[in-house]
């Protein structure tokens, strides 16, 4: 894993779905569990924790069991973004491989997974004005120990800082004094930043 602590920074922490990095093709590299590396264009799907590879004319598709990681050049972002297949407990409380992206890496790690929420708007202001329901993109975030320990974390401060209690008073400071939002991703990665360097 390479530290992407600037890259993180021009994320946003939501994007309508036409501007969905995972709607896009993106040239990158696959690491396979059978240690074989692939270059090609890559389209990911956090919900179905599967990429499709084109290469050559051949249309490849890996689940996140045959995935060690994968790297795409992202033109939305001009950056570069990482990706693991790290063992996380599902629904039915058994560990499998799921797709994670990396957006700090340090003795605390923060990870994400893209999810497609239905958002509801009003058009205006007053009685009678148009209600609209749109797809979003919006993130969950977990955090990742060196022990290998994988959290996820709401997105709230209290629990922040449940979490993260034996530096809680020094990061009450510095969310306060740098008026920062712990369920933004810019912000987040700021929190995280300071944390590992305390």
């Amino acid at each position: 894993m390479k530290i992407i602590f600037c890259v993180s920074f021009i994320f946003y922490s939501t994007w309508s779905v036409s501007q969905a990095s995972s709607n896009e093709w993106h040239k990158g590299i696959v690491v396979t569990t059978d240690q074989d590396t692939i270059s090609g264009e890559i389209k990911y799907d956090f919900s179905s924790n599967m990429i499709t590879l084109v290469k050559n004319e051949s249309v490849i598709a890996f689940s996140s069991h045959k995935l060690v990681y994968f790297e795409i050049y992202d033109e939305s972002y001009k950056s570069f973004r990482e990706f693991y297949a790290i063992p996380h407990k599902n629904a039915s409380n058994y560990f499998t491989p799921t797709l994670f992206e990396l957006q700090f890496e340090g003795v605390l790690s923060l990870l994400s997974r893209e999810k497609i929420v239905l958002e509801t708007s009003s058009v205006g202001y007053g009685y009678g004005v148009p209600i609209i329901t749109q797809p979003t993109v919006r993130y969950d975030f977990y955090f990742l120990t060196k022990t290998g320990k994988l959290t996820q974390f709401s997105g709230s401060k209290r629990d922040l800082l449940r979490i993260l209690a034996k530096k809680k008073n020094k990061l009450q400071s510095f969310i306060r004094g740098n008026r920062l939002k712990t369920d933004d991703l810019r912000d987040l990665v700021r929190i995280i930043a300071f944390y590992n360097s305390i």
